[in-house]
């Protein structure tokens, strides 16, 4: 019960096999759509940016962690953004192992870039000056958007789809709904 091996058909399943290009479509069209609109699109400029330029011809299953380990060290200018793309080339070769493209994860184990946390405050001059030019600036709805902004320190999406009935006045509280927070 020897299995016959037939050389033409495992080069036509080598050249049927999944190309990065490909993979980046099936993570794009069916896992990255459960990611709010701003992830999806930074997840698409990382792959029309960095990755497809150089790995999207290349077959799933022939890309090895020296490619990955060359691509990162490509963006050593930019630590973040090229820690972000190993955190994506790993999610999508996770999915391709699950789809039986490739047995192992090339991404999987290679370091990432050291990150500095980036704290940035403004000095009393500067917040001095932010303040005046909010006072003069001729849209006031927008001014106080930032003034909440700067207040409370939520991100610019919570500020802008934030609704009158979240805030009790009497109480001084804004209540965020799960949905509009990224914390849940």
């Amino acid at each position: 019960s020897r299995k016959v091996i037939d050389p033409l058909e495992q080069r036509r399943d080598r050249e049927r096999a999944p190309t990065m290009g490909e993979l980046a479509d099936y993570y794009l069209t069916g896992h990255a759509t459960t990611k709010r609109p701003r992830s999806i699109s930074d997840d698409r400029a990382m792959l029309e940016q960095h990755v497809l330029p150089r790995l999207g011809i290349r077959k799933v299953a022939a890309v090895s962690s020296h490619d990955i380990i060359r691509l990162r060290n490509s963006l050593d200018d930019r630590p973040y953004r090229a820690n972000r793309v190993l955190a994506l080339l790993s999610k999508m070769f996770s999915i391709a192992m699950t789809q039986r493209w490739r047995e192992d994860n090339p991404a999987r184990g290679i370091e990432r870039f050291p990150e500095e946390k980036r704290d940035r405050w403004l000095t009393t001059d500067e917040l001095s000056r932010l303040s005046d030019a909010l006072d003069h600036h001729p849209n006031q709805n927008a001014a106080n958007a930032v003034r909440l902004l700067i207040l409370t320190g939520a991100r610019r999406t919570e500020v802008l789809s934030a609704t009158w009935e979240e805030f009790d006045f009497d109480r001084g509280v804004w209540t965020k709904p799960s949905a509009h927070t990224k914390q849940k």
